[in-house]
């Protein structure tokens, strides 16, 4: 094995009972924001390229099958198989696919969450791949619950010893690996002197020198035992849905609201696109109270428009946390955004006029409704050449990557005028009773920075201007009919026509 796409089955064991967690419900099908423990080792899989998976039940085997099947968005093959001594070690579970998985697959448990790309890592070193490569966490100290943790002690990148209780250690077992169908003989082997769990086959991999790590950096992982670990888990995914886009509002206002505002919608029916109407109507009604053009409709329109930026965060957030990201949803997003800028503009035009402010208000209100409209048709341009994404994050600038002094202002002026930014601002202005400079701030910045680098965004990927090539020397023409005219003289003029054009 020696490319990434070779590996594409796993192996999920999903049988035991989970009864430290203190559960009504079996282990595999206990829910961690919306999405059951087996369902989100699955989508991890799926999104790593895995299209096979061997699921391994035991425990109310029926009723943890008729959760996972019952979600219809999972796409993964699921081939179910079952462990009737699934009281016993973990190794009968892995025994259970012998008969089934003859080359290299993905093992892992049900009760481990982690970063699809720990998956995408292993399926990488298919190639050095001799009968077990385990991938492992060397920041010993970020365990939660050390004393239960699987400790592997290496020479390098080989394991020498693995086990719960050993003294000396340099790495914590994470409980996903890639292995080689050997696993399977040397699990029987182990088990036949006295010790079947998974750990057992691996040690005898380990002494007959085949069993290596690959480390997963600062990627996100944790096992799932403990009520204790229920909530570490809750923590870490609900961390992972920030992003290093993040604004300094969106980063320390914003995103903690809405995170707060996610993790009670992923127990619920609402689905992301739900979310972004929910802000669209947010945007519209933030923008009829602008049009009203007093005091008090300017607060409650930059309130509104405040809370519509934090709850925009959300439709992401519950996208990621419940594995429904798509690119329908990041069009519906945009679309919606999009719709509640424009909207508030004109609706703030409105209220401008009837609070009888002065014409340059207006007028440059005007321009930058005019050129925030263009930029944001500029940006969907992009993105449906690019048919990658629907989102405006995805839209790349040349200034992004520069070093220059003016690449550098422009990549300030961009993260002053991210959303998080511009809605926060908004709201300054209508508690202060200054909102309708919104218009004449936004009219500048749009007309001379947003419409001008949109424009730019796109040249690069079409609009390439093209030299024309000089025609090549004329060698001879054949003689052509017009009715009309004499075909010597015709010839003769078109020799004198295009040599001329060649010279010029």
């Amino acid at each position: 094995m020696s490319h990434q796409t070779d590996i594409n089955r796993a192996l999920v064991l999903a049988a035991g009972d989970g009864t430290r967690l203190r559960n009504r419900v079996p282990k595999p099908a206990l829910h961690i924001l919306g999405v059951p423990l087996l369902a989100r080792t699955l989508f991890t899989l799926e999104k790593a390229g895995i299209t096979d998976a061997y699921v391994v039940l035991g425990y109310e085997a029926d009723r943890v099958r008729k959760e996972i099947e019952s979600i219809a968005r999972l796409k993964i093959r699921i081939h179910w198989l079952y462990n009737a001594r699934w009281e016993e070690p973990n190794g009968f579970s892995v025994l259970a696919a012998e008969d089934v998985l003859d080359e290299p697959f993905i093992l892992t448990m049900s009760d481990h969450i982690y970063d699809a790309a720990v998956v995408s890592e292993l399926k990488s070193r298919a190639g050095r791949l001799k009968g077990i490569d385990l991938a492992v966490d060397y920041n010993v100290d970020g365990v939660i619950d050390l004393d239960d943790a699987t400790k592997v002690r290496l020479d390098e990148d080989r394991i020498v010893a693995i086990g719960k209780e050993l003294p000396e250690f340099d790495a914590i077992d994470t409980g996903v690996f890639l292995a080689s169908p050997v696993l399977f003989k040397a699990l029987r082997e182990s088990a036949a002197e006295g010790n079947a769990s998974l750990s057992g086959g691996v040690a005898r991999l380990a002494g007959a020198g085949l069993a290596t790590v690959t480390d997963i950096g600062d990627r996100m992982w944790q096992d799932v035992d403990t009520p204790a670990d229920v909530k570490a888990a809750t923590r870490k995914l609900l961390a992972g849905v920030r992003k290093p886009t993040d604004g300094p509002i969106a980063r320390y206002i914003n995103r903690p609201i809405s995170i707060s505002i996610s993790r009670l919608l992923v127990r619920t029916p609402v689905t992301p696109n739900m979310i972004s109407v929910a802000t669209l109507v947010l945007g519209l009604a933030a923008a009829g109270f602008a049009a009203v053009g007093e005091y008090t409709s300017f607060l409650m329109s930059g309130l509104l428009f405040q809370f519509a930026s934090i709850l925009d965060g959300s439709d992401g957030e519950v996208a990621k946390l419940t594995f429904r990201t798509s690119l329908r949803g990041e069009w519906v997003d945009t679309t919606c955004d999009n719709t509640s800028y424009v909207a508030f503009l004109a609706g703030l035009l409105v209220g401008i006029y009837r609070a009888g402010m002065p014409d340059l208000y207006l007028k440059l209100g005007l321009l930058g409704l005019a050129s925030g409209v263009l930029s944001m048709a500029n940006i969907s341009i992009y993105l449906l050449r690019h048919k990658k994404s629907g989102s405006a994050l995805a839209v790349k600038y040349g200034f992004q990557t520069g070093t220059g002094l003016l690449s550098r202002a422009l990549q300030i002026l961009q993260y002053l005028g991210k959303r998080d930014m511009m809605s926060f601002l908004v709201l300054i202005l209508a508690v202060t009773g200054r909102l309708p400079l919104a218009m004449p701030m936004f009219g500048i910045g749009a007309t001379f920075l947003l419409l001008p680098t949109t424009i730019k965004a796109n040249l690069p990927a079409g609009w390439k201007l093209r030299r024309r090539k000089p025609l090549a020397p004329v060698r001879e023409l054949q003689p052509v009919w017009f009715p009309t005219q004499d075909t010597d003289w015709f010839v003769e003029q078109e020799r004198e026509r295009v040599s001329e054009s060649a010279a010029g």
